[in-house]
């Protein structure tokens, strides 16, 4: 569930041509910026919020960046993956706990946000699914999401015809940092303790479901329904790998490997699609030209 809440968001920024993947040292940022924040005397709901303005403020640096440099969004994002992870360190100082150590005792309300159930319903999963909802309908509902696709497919077309491109990125890359961080803020829930690398292990499967769910790495494709059915595949396989034994590395090669097979199998039937209609249109071409060169009667 935490690693489909963050795939949605950043489905829309593969659609739109960019990538992300600073957001696990945002997940981290918001994270421990909400324990110091409670820790300092604040409500820790009020804390949550501050832990969400973080995110957002990180989201909006990451889209300043890309927009305004023209810069690959993949060395721009990589740059402030380290920029957010030495912020959450030097947090985490902040509250008198060293880099891997935790901030606990939060209050009972708030552990519940993970791990408790509404009318029976894990949490997690009624979150996971209006997540869900709200990124479908944004992607195949709204002129934001015609505008995403349109510049992932084509970004000189787009900006003749005259789209907000600028503002479109933005706000794709503020809904990713947006959803980091509100996965970091579950994350620390549903552990009860404040982390500074809570996001570390964030990284691969996230950009894992959203390839396996069909989202295009070139721009211009993907549903929200791919990356929905992908969540439920990756993480019923994570599962049965660790119900089977094998440990965190092991699990982590599984699922890297998963992503560079399906990587490969999207570039060789594109190419192999390119290939089939080449070979029909020249097909078309010698038959035309078969019936011009026939002597009229």
């Amino acid at each position: 569930m935490y690693l489909g809440i963050i795939a949605m968001p950043l489905a829309l920024v593969m659609i739109t041509g960019g990538i992300d993947i600073s957001f696990g040292s945002v997940a981290s940022l918001s994270a421990i910026i909400t324990g110091v924040t409670f820790q300092a005397g604040l409500n820790i709901w009020l804390a949550v919020l501050v832990g969400l303005a973080a995110a957002f403020v990180a989201g909006l640096v990451n889209a300043a960046l890309i927009v305004s440099t023209g810069a690959q969004p993949m060395v721009i994002t990589l740059g402030t993956l380290f920029l957010f992870a030495g912020l959450a360190l030097g947090a985490s100082g902040l509250g008198g706990v060293s880099s891997f150590e935790g901030i606990s005792g939060l209050p009972p309300s708030f552990v519940a946000l993970a791990s408790g159930k509404t009318l029976g319903v894990p949490n997690m999963l009624v979150i996971f699914l209006v997540v869900a909802v709200v990124f479908a309908v944004l992607l195949g509902k709204s002129s934001y999401g015609r505008q995403a696709r349109l510049i992932g497919a084509n970004p000189k077309a787009a900006a003749y015809a005259g789209l907000s491109i600028g503002k479109v990125i933005t706000v794709s890359y503020v809904l990713t940092a947006l959803c980091a961080g509100f996965v970091g803020i579950l994350l620390t829930s549903y552990l009860s303790s404040a982390r500074a690398d809570i996001g570390d292990a964030l990284l691969m499967p996230t950009l894992t479901l959203v390839v396996i769910g069909g989202v295009s790495m070139y721009g211009g494709e993907g549903s929200i329904g791919g990356v929905l059915i992908a969540t439920f595949v990756i993480g019923f396989l994570q599962q049965g790998l660790r119900f089977m034994g094998m440990t965190e590395n092991q699990v982590a090669v599984v699922t890297g490997s998963a992503l560079v097979v399906v990587a490969s199998l999207r570039w060789w039937s594109g190419h192999f699609r390119e290939r089939v209609k080449n070979r029909r249109v020249q097909r078309a071409a010698l038959k035309a030209e078969g019936k011009s060169a026939q002597p009229v009667a």
